[in-house]
């Protein structure tokens, strides 16, 4: 009876920490500043864009809603691990080491992770 609780014990503990570490690796909620945009063969960088006027960043909240503000303009989105969406237009993400690249048809936006980002008012 002991090994078998032992057993059950054992598997139970392994569970949890699959949960754990799945809920662990995913995307993190919170601001991810423009750090790069790439349009026909030229990139520019993210201080570049600001110096510009084209501040830019992805605000993503718990309960997979968000906001992508750029230029000024906002708009609301929902996401998951794998996509953003907003008003009803999907885009696929990759999530690499605090990074989310978007790259759809020759244009590339990489926005990286900023604990202490606070857009400008």
């Amino acid at each position: 009876m002991k090994k078998l609780l032992s057993i059950c014990m054992t598997a139970i503990t392994a569970l949890v920490l699959v949960l754990v570490l799945t809920a662990c690796g995913g995307t993190k909620t919170g601001y991810y500043k423009i750090t790069s945009a790439t349009a026909m063969g030229m990139e520019v960088t993210g201080e570049q864009l600001s110096s510009l006027g084209f501040d830019g960043y992805l605000k993503l909240n718990d309960g997979g809603k968000g906001e992508l503000t750029f230029a000024g303009e906002t708009q609301e989105l929902t996401w998951d691990d794998k996509t953003l969406t907003a008003d009803g237009d999907s885009i696929e993400y990759t999530l690499e080491n605090d990074t989310i690249t978007i790259d759809k048809d020759g244009t590339k936006l990489v926005f990286t992770y900023d604990a202490d980002y606070k857009p400008a008012k």
